[in-house]
């Protein structure tokens, strides 16, 4: 049942030992215990808990040791031995200074993250943050954000096909020795898949000439067959289902299995591959600099006045930023309790997908626009009648013709114009005869917000694009670049615990320089 700490602070905590003028000079940690009982309160987690049983520790107590555990990036054991011997600690949780005895065990720790996550509560300090933030003055009625996306590479190991396979296979076992309450070494045993329970990497247990494609494929042949012996197995005993769905993926993803006695890699690599068995949820991705990575794609809101940050999403990599948008503006509204008004983005958040949530949501983007290649001329250019059915290109000819493309139109240029013409190196593709120009709908409107994005006052307002952008460096400054935990939901997880340390910062940051 839910446990709960005296409201009056204790004579012997650290706080009414060494006196609030020497915590107020602790840093985070002084205001942390300052305000921790104004910040989190035992009544906010009463869902979590059932409602007879022992008392558990406080959950405000767990909640500000998870605070600090993300502020500091450690390990639930470290966690545990701070409270102990750092004073700092036991000044932001107010413990007994003359004690090393543990406020918690690690065991307690763990199960009220697995509590918050079953009840679906892990966004409480997040939120609680926000409206700290709000009370103080720092958010307004009306809210300008701005959005953006970083990576986050995954937690789960990155292996290649045949020990993807293999690693999937050992979990067919052992969740088929889990149903029969054995041994996955009893259980593999006995169909004769020994060799991928008790070695390491399959790879490196098996004796293969590489250089010998056939030799590859036999290795390959053998996996495969391993692969039906364990999805039988679990058949067999009507259990194991989600572990025969990943092996199954897995072989889709990576193998062409039509001809049953020659398998082989594919070439290429599929659409969403997954690269992880112990992380299925992780993907391929590319930074903006083109650099390769395994994970996840965090999406993160803010306030671009205060720096608060008031949404945050996790994604795969290849989702679209734009598909985010509606989802970050309603989470901002109902984190702050105000209106959104108005939505910054860069190039990944002008597409139409983006346009039509923000149309739905009531709020103005105002984005980056992407532009033709350097040297050459972009639609903007061309001048195109409202009705769009006539154009002129930037040398002052008409098109010759233009047909009907489901909504759009297609405008055409002749080929002996283009060629006598002096821009043709700058408005058509090399080896291009001549110019096509494609007049969507939306035409107008997008030169309308090129136009906008490429003035005085646009270059202004998108500047305050940069507060997304500090506020993800500062989540990553704390470690949330690399996942602690697999899978999205637990990864999110890590981000909205981060984004809340962030956020206080900020606050206590301001109410310092206010008293100043």
């Amino acid at each position: 049942m839910l446990g709960r700490r005296d409201p009056q602070r204790s004579f012997f905590g650290a706080i009414a030992q060494l006196g609030t003028e020497t915590v107020e000079k602790m840093g985070f940690y002084g205001k942390l215990g300052l305000r921790l009982g104004e910040l989190f309160r035992d009544e906010d987690f009463e869902g979590c808990y059932a409602e007879r049983g022992r008392p558990s520790a406080p959950p405000s107590l767990l909640a500000g040791a998870r605070l600090l555990q993300h502020y500091k990036g450690i390990s639930d054991h470290e966690v545990v031995e701070h409270c102990r011997f750092d004073v700092r600690w036991k000044v932001a949780l107010d413990l007994d200074l003359a004690s090393i005895e543990a406020p918690f065990a690690k065991s307690t720790f763990q199960a009220f993250r697995a509590r918050l996550t079953l009840h679906a509560a892990e966004g409480t300090a997040f939120e609680k943050s926000v409206r700290v933030a709000k009370d103080e003055g720092l958010l307004p009625r009306r809210l300008t954000v701005a959005l953006d996306s970083s990576p986050v590479r995954g937690k789960g190991a990155i292996k290649d096909t045949f020990n993807l396979l293999s690693d999937a296979i050992a979990g067919v076992i052992r969740a088929v020795a889990r149903s029969r309450d054995t041994t996955a070494s009893a259980v593999s045993a006995e169909v004769g898949l020994e060799r991928h329970i008790e070695g390491g990497s399959i790879k490196g247990s098996e004796v293969v000439d590489w250089d010998n494609e056939e030799h590859v494929r036999s290795f390959l042949g053998g996996l495969i067959e391993d692969c039906r012996k364990s999805i039988d197995l679990a058949v067999a005993n009507g259990c194991a289902s989600d572990q025969v769905d990943l092996l199954k993926k897995v072989i889709d993803q990576d193998v062409e299995t039509d001809d049953e006695d020659d398998p082989r890699i594919k070439r290429g690599v599929a659409k969403g591959r997954m690269p992880s068995v112990t992380d299925p949820e992780m993907r391929h991705g590319h930074k903006s600099s083109g650099k390769a990575y395994n994970g996840h794609k965090a999406h993160v809101a803010v306030e671009t006045d205060s720096g608060i940050i008031t949404g945050l999403g996790m994604g795969a990599p290849g989702s679209a930023d734009g598909e985010r948008l509606q989802e970050l503006v309603e989470q901002s509204q109902a984190t702050t309790g105000s209106e959104v008004s108005e939505v910054l983005g860069d190039t990944a958040y002008s597409t139409r997908r983006a346009t039509e949530q923000a149309e739905q949501c009531g709020v103005t983007l105002t984005t980056k626009m992407p532009g033709p290649a350097k040297g050459k001329l972009g639609p903007g250019a061309f001048s195109v009648s409202a009705d769009g059915l006539s154009a002129v290109c930037p040398a002052g000819h008409p098109s010759a013709r233009s047909v009907r493309q489901k909504q759009s139109r297609l405008h055409f240029w002749s080929p002996d114009c283009c060629q006598t013409c002096h821009l043709k190196p700058r408005c058509t593709r090399d080896g291009t005869p001549r110019r096509t120009l494609l007049v969507p709908p939306d035409f107008h409107d997008r030169r309308q917000r090129e136009r906008l994005a490429s003035s005085p006052e646009g270059r202004l307002l998108l500047r305050k694009r940069i507060a997304v952008e500090h506020a993800i460096g500062r989540i990553k400054n704390l470690g949330a670049g690399t996942a602690r935990y697999f899978g999205q939901l637990k990864t999110l997880t890590q981000w909205l615990w981060s984004a809340a340390v962030v956020n206080l910062m900020i606050v206590w940051r301001h109410e310092a320089a206010a008293a100043a």
